[in-house]
This record gives C-alpha cells, sequence and structure tokens, in this order.
C-alpha cells in the first residue's frame, strides 16, 4: 500500500485532485502507452519489403507456444512453411522482431562465415540473463567472455581426453539391458529407460560417479530433470521477457534449478577439499582452473592456459556442469527414446540394423569400445535419420555486430535476434524427398555426398554448436548397439502410431515410447 500512495501523492501533486472524467482519460493515455510500447516493433522491418507474419498482441507469433496449443516440432515445421518460397522474413517473437532465415546459404554465412557478427545465443535475453536462476555457465557467455570460455571448456568435452569413455558408457547401457530383461512381457517404457541411462552416463563421463538411476528405477535427480523444462517458461522469458521479469518467472523451474546447482557445487566442494583430478569431465575442468594440464591432455599452454585458467572459476565450473547436465539428461533422452520409437515400427530397416550389429557382436560380444563404434555404418545412418525428424526444433542467434543481408540494403541491428527453423529445414522436401518417411539412405557415403550444407543441423553448426556433441553420440550409439544386440523391438498396444507430439515438451511423444522387447 505504501508503494501505492506514494504513486497516488505523486499523481496529485502533478495534476491535482482529478475528476472522474478526467482520471479515466488518464486511464485511458496509460493504456495507449502501453499498447504503443507493446506494438511500436511490429511493421518496422516490413516497410524495407520484408515478408512478416502478422503478430498477435503481446504474443507475436508465438502464442500457439506460449499458450501451448500446438507442439513445438509441429510449430517451426509450419512456421517454416508459412515463409513459402522466402529465403527470410521477419519472425514477430512476442513483441521483438526477428529475422528467420530459411536458405541453407545464408544460414551457413551466419553460423559461420560471419559468425563474428552473431557470436551470442538467444535463448535468454539480455534483462533475463544476469537472475540468478537463469545463469547457466557457457551458454550465458558473451562476446570475448565466450571465446575464452569456450577454448577453456572444449578439452574438458574432448573423446580424446576422456580416456576408456566406451567403459564408463557401456557400463549403464549393460544396466538398461538388465532392467528389460526384468520388464514384464517384454513390455519395455523407452523414454523411461532412456532417460535413466543419460543419467547414468552423465555420472560416470563428467563425474566418475554411478548414481544407479537404471537399478533404482528412478532417484531424486529423475524427479528434478523431469520437472525441469517447462515449455511455457521457456517461451514467456524468450517471447515475453517484460512481463517474465516483472513476474520473476525464470526460464527453468526454480526447485530443479537450486537442486542441480546445489549437487554440482557440492560435487565440486568435495572435489577442492581432496585436491584429485579424476578422468572426468570435472577433473578436466580442474586441471584447467588450476593450470595443471598434462601436454597429452590437450594443447592449452602457456599463455593460452593462463587466460583459460582465470575464466574457470567454480562458478562457471558448477554451471556449466547443471547445463551439460540438463541438456544431456533431457535432449539426449528424448532423441534415443524416438531412435527406437522409428526402428521399432519399421522392420526392413530393423532386419538391416540388426545384420550389421550381429556382425559387430560376433566379433566384440558385449565389449563394445568408441573405436568399434565407428565401424557401425548404418546405425550411424539409422541416428542421424531418427535425429533429422525429432531434433530439437530450432536454434537462435544474437546480432552482436551490424549486418547486412546479403544482396539488399536491410540491416540488422546490434542485438535483433536471429532464428534458424531446424525443424522446417529438415522437412523441407527441397532438400529431403518424402520427408515424412524414416530413411537411414538419406545418411549413406553417397547421399551425404549431395547433402546441402546448411540444411541439416540435430547438433547447430559453427562455434557455437554443441559442445558435447560427441560425448552424446557415443552414449547413443552405444546403447543402440548392446540393446538391439539383445532385443528385437515391435510396437504394442500402448505404442503412439501415428507420431503425436507433446505440446508441453520440445521433443518427446503424447504418451511417451511404449514398445515390447522380443529377446534374441
Amino acid at each position: 500500500m505504501g508503494v501505492f500512495n506514494g504513486i497516488l501523492d505523486g499523481i496529485v501533486s502533478c495534476f491535482g485532485v482529478l475528476t472522474p472524467l478526467q482520471w479515466l482519460g488518464l486511464l485511458g493515455l496509460v493504456m495507449l502507452y502501453i499498447y504503443w510500447s507493446l506494438t511500436k516493433n511490429y511493421g518496422v522491418f516490413e516497410k524495407q519489403g520484408l515478408f512478416s507474419i502478422t503478430p498477435k498482441l503481446l504474443f507475436g507469433n508465438t502464442k500457439d507456444l506460449v499458450m501451448e496449443t500446438k507442439s513445438m516440432i509441429q510449430f517451426y515445421r509450419d512456421i517454416y512453411k508459412q515463409f513459402g518460397d522466402r529465403k527470410y522474413g521477419i519472425f514477430n517473437d512476442g513483441t521483438a522482431p526477428t529475422l528467420l532465415i530459411k536458405d541453407p546459404d545464408l544460414i551457413k554465412q551466419v553460423l559461420v562465415t560471419d559468425f563474428d557478427h552473431f557470436v551470442d545465443l538467444n535463448f535468454i535475453p539480455k534483462d533475463l540473463a544476469h537472475l540468478p536462476l537463469n545463469e547457466l555457465g557457457l551458454t550465458n557467455a558473451v562476446g570475448d567472455e565466450w571465446r575464452s570460455l569456450r577454448t577453456s571448456i572444449t578439452p574438458a568435452f574432448s573423446l580424446k581426453n576422456i580416456k576408456n569413455i566406451g567403459t564408463k558408457i557401456n557400463a549403464p547401457a549393460l544396466d538398461v539391458i538388465d532392467a528389460m530383461k526384468k520388464c514384464p512381457k517384454g513390455l519395455v517404457d523407452m523414454e523411461k529407460l532412456t532417460g535413466h541411462y543419460a543419467i547414468d552416463c552423465i555420472g560416470r563421463i563428467v563425474f566418475s560417479m554411478d548414481f544407479q538411476t537404471i537399478k533404482s528405477d528412478g532417484n531424486e535427480i529423475v524427479t528434478n530433470g523431469n520437472n525441469f523444462f517447462e515449455t511455457w517458461r521457456f517461451f514467456m522469458t524468450m517471447s515475453i521477457p517484460k512481463l517474465a521479469k516483472l513476474f520473476n518467472i525464470s526460464l527453468f523451474k526454480p526447485q530443479s534449478v537450486r537442486y542441480f546447482l546445489a549437487m554440482t557445487e557440492n560435487i565440486l566442494k568435495g572435489r577442492n577439499g581432496s585436491k584429485t583430478y579424476p578422468n572426468d569431465v570435472l577433473g578436466l575442468m580442474m586441471k584447467i582452473r588450476d593450470q595443471k594440464l598434462a601436454p597429452e591432455d590437450d594443447d592449452l599452454k602457456g599463455q593460452k592456459q593462463a587466460l583459460a585458467a582465470k575464466f574457470m572459476t567454480d562458478t562457471m565450473i558448477s554451471r556449466t556442469l547443471m547445463q551439460f547436465f540438463l541438456d544431456g539428461y533431457d535432449t539426449v533422452s528424448a532423441l534415443l527414446s524416438m531412435v527406437f520409437y522409428f526402428v521399432a515400427i519399421d522392420p526392413e530397416v530393423q532386419d538391416r540394423l540388426l545384420i550389421e550389429i550381429d556382425d559387430m557382436a560376433s566379433k566384440v560380444g558385449a565389449n563394445i569400445t568408441g573405436d568399434d563404434v565407428k565401424d557401425l555404418k548404418y546405425l550411424d545412418q539409422v541416428f542421424h535419420e531418427s535425429s533429422r525428424l525429432a531434433a530439437f526444433s530450432f536454434t537462435v542467434r544474437r546480432c552482436t555486430k551490424s549486418w547486412k543481408i546479403p544482396g539488399t540494403d536491410v540491416v540488422i541491428p546490434e542485438d535483433m535476434g536471429v532464428l534458424i527453423p531446424i525443424q522446417g529445414l529438415h522437412t523441407d522436401p527441397q532438400y529431403f524427398p518424402d520427408p515424412e518417411k524414416f530413411d537411414p539412405d538419406r545418411f549413406s557415403p553417397e547421399y551425404k555426398l549431395t547433402m546441402k550444407t546448411g540444411t541439416f543441423l540435430p547438433f547447430g553448426m559453427g562455434p557455437r554448436a554443441c559442445i558435447g556433441m560427441q560425448i552424446a553420440l557415443m552414449e547413443a550409439k552405444i546403447l543402440m548397439y548392446q540393446v538391439f544386440r539383445n532385443f528385437r523391438l515391435e510396437p504394442c498396444d500402448q505404442t503412439v502410431i501415428p507420431i503425436k507430439w507433446r505440446k508441453d515438451h520440445f521433443n518427446r511423444l503424447d504418451g511417451g515410447v511404449k514398445l515390447k522387447a522380443v529377446p534374441r
């Protein structure tokens, strides 16, 4: 009441005692100002000849996402189609005009060639990035800070630096097999199992810890991981940041952020006390922080290592690991569960995959290594075709230095967002004929030679591509090998056919991935 009375006193001191009609007029002026502030940016670039989808007040073009009336995957496929044959145009992300790019050559230019104009990610608006619950280490870093951090953190996620990574991943993969063997009538929940598997892999690769999520059929980590992402929060903060700031709405669920941050901080605190550097991601990050990298670890030496150490603070370590934990859990498990779904409903693909896996199994049995995985060519094709249909739907950049669209007089100003609709590209018949069909041969060595750069982006592209991509690929392929070495997967009564995506998640099926595992 004190704040309200103060505002009222200020108005009275400026205008005197107002009549009801005058109050009504003042209220009207306030409402007009609010309307103007919400719509002032609409139409700016259309005057320069750029196509735009007609925005809705406050939501811009994102109402279906914020209100969860359409799945994210379908939303970005539909938005892509609305732009027709245009190479680019304006997508109104809430009240902010954003450059949407469809053309692969322009995408490559933004993500790679002219990267110095688009250094920053644009998932978290500047006004909200500094809030404690939105700080995600490397993801939040911008400009020169990001460049130094990327240089320092990259060695920690290098497969060659994480010794025996195949062994680390194989253990939880075999735990999944044991869990599947215990499922009544062979009915398996692959979404749940891949989620537990992803957590146990992160535990071993990042922390050298066995979380035993698979064996215990879930735990507190799973509960918080499942609750972490809420799409309405994600798009409220991205599309309507002023409203999110007003009501203190964070990008992710606060309870889950606090849980994972406390977990990573406590693990790091324990390591600091023991002065040890185990062979895992955390150990490598601590070595970088303490300038203890051995020559064989990587080429961060001398001044580079000193600069890396400067930015590798305990806060940066704990928040980056929290981000990696959450990305590695939700994104990897959702995509991996869809791999099993696509193979289960396509017997011909599965037959061909089993031949390749049986050939490898005759040589190595259960003890597959990272080097062995490289020889599973068709398995690689199956994974990438699954990624085409079920990868994260979009990526975003922020213009950090004004950029002129090639061949035009249109200048994209600093701080403007750039949106790349990945799912639209992945299902464009111009690049992938009969796009709804699951066809791993699209990624055969011969086809890859004809694939246009910028049309397949499951992990992004350029300097800000996913830093954990190689680890995620290794996790996925080892589990695929072990599952299909032991089982044939088939649809069951609970299998969702045809595909129906959840409206409250990024890339999960409505109803989950329930399948029947037939022992081989």
